[in-house]
């Protein structure tokens, strides 16, 4: 539509929040619906089961997970109010003692693989929440497609895993369903509640960041992306970017090089320092690109004039200093290089000066006269 939800972004922004300004009710111990019912201890209202019992029947039964509408609420509750006034909301302390449980932990796992095979996607690492398309992903998507009530429910999936701490789990599933809106454009009719809603449930700023940086670079036509300013955007360097840029600079810190003098080498580090500060720094407001292009105009120059020239100079040195050390007694053999070459230097300029006035001696005007009339009286 060319324009942002803002409904949804205020809403998503109380979520990430926390919820600013909520009131619990104080015997809140005593309500702790939602954690009797991941213990098996009721079942969900109206009319429900008890969590094994719909875990193990309603694991491939597509129609009535598409058709019933008062488990979800119950499989992900939240802080807030939903469609089925008989849930109820999730608490603070409801949530610490869900996390302490292992047994409830393990039954949300498997709620959320349940979900996740009904909108035909296979979850293949429980540590990381790696996703793939699942073997049926073909006639699940077509389903996602033409219900779009689906969409809410996987906005609240994705908000309870947050509460959770699934904030793993969170990161994957929306960047599968960037790919598959953008990308692949498998599900176009899920693209903008991917982009109003699923995006912003992040919490995590750089995570949800990276991602709107990865829907920018996707969306088309890139000009009418409206989740993200457009000039903090191109600036941004993601995270693969930056593990380039220090991978770079590792390698060329380890690559051996011909030494340079010492400024150089000082601004050889201060290039690299600033190189990986600026991979550091990098965020939506990231540096210009164009400083790391500077950092390897530098190292090369460094490289080039660290080259032949200083063979060179390191050769007529040792030239200069044999000389020097087979001039000297053998009782100045200990004495430092730098202490031989300033001697060496001295007794040169000294027979320089001695013999500067016999030079200039011969080619003074009366000294030729008299050697031209020597001559002469010689050949006569």
């Amino acid at each position: 539509s060319g324009r942002r939800n803002w409904h949804a972004a205020r809403d998503l922004q109380r979520y990430r929040h926390c919820y600013p300004g909520l009131i619990e009710p104080e015997n809140e111990e005593e309500l702790m619906w939602n954690l009797s019912f991941y213990k098996n201890e009721i079942c969900f209202m109206p009319q429900g089961l008890h969590i094994d019992i719909l875990l193990e029947s309603w694991w491939d039964n597509y129609e009535i997970l598409e058709e019933n509408h008062s488990y979800i609420q119950w499989l992900f509750p939240l802080r807030e109010h939903g469609m089925n006034r008989r849930a109820r909301p999730l608490t603070c302390q409801e949530i610490q003692a869900f996390k302490k449980s292992k047994e409830v932990m393990q039954r949300f796992v498997r709620a959320y693989q349940l979900m996740l095979r009904f909108y035909g996607i296979l979850l293949t690492n429980k540590e990381t929440g790696e996703l793939q398309r699942a073997e049926n992903w073909a006639e699940r998507f077509q389903n996602l497609n033409r219900f779009s009530h689906n969409n809410l429910r996987i906005t609240r999936i994705l908000k309870c895993l947050g509460e959770m701490g699934y904030e793993r789990y969170q990161v994957h599933l929306v960047k599968f369903f960037l790919t598959e809106t953008l990308v692949k454009e498998t599900l176009p009719n899920v693209k903008k509640s991917a982009l109003d809603y699923f995006l912003f449930t992040i919490r995590n700023k750089k995570e949800r960041r990276e991602l709107v940086h990865y829907a920018w670079q996707h969306f088309k036509p890139r000009g009418s992306f409206v989740w993200g300013p457009h000039d903090k955007l191109l600036k941004y360097r993601s995270r693969s970017a930056k593990s380039q840029l220090h991978q770079k600079a590792e390698e060329k810190q380890e690559t051996p090089a011909n030494k340079c003098d010492g400024s150089v080498e000082e601004d050889q580090n201060q290039s690299l320092e600033d190189e990986q500060k600026a991979g550091d720094a990098a965020d939506v407001q990231g540096e210009d690109n164009l400083q790391s292009d500077d950092v390897k105009e530098k190292r090369s120059e460094c490289v080039l004039t660290g080259g032949d020239g200083e063979e060179e100079k390191e050769t007529s040195f040792t030239q200069q200093e044999e000389k020097d050390l087979n001039s000297e007694a053998e009782g100045a053999q200990g004495t430092a290089e730098s202490d031989c070459t300033k001697e060496s230097k001295k007794r040169k300029l000294d027979a320089n000066i001695a013999e500067a006035p016999k030079s200039e001696a011969l080619r003074s005007p009366p000294d030729i006269e008299n050697i031209s009339r020597n001559l002469g009286e010689c050949a006569i």
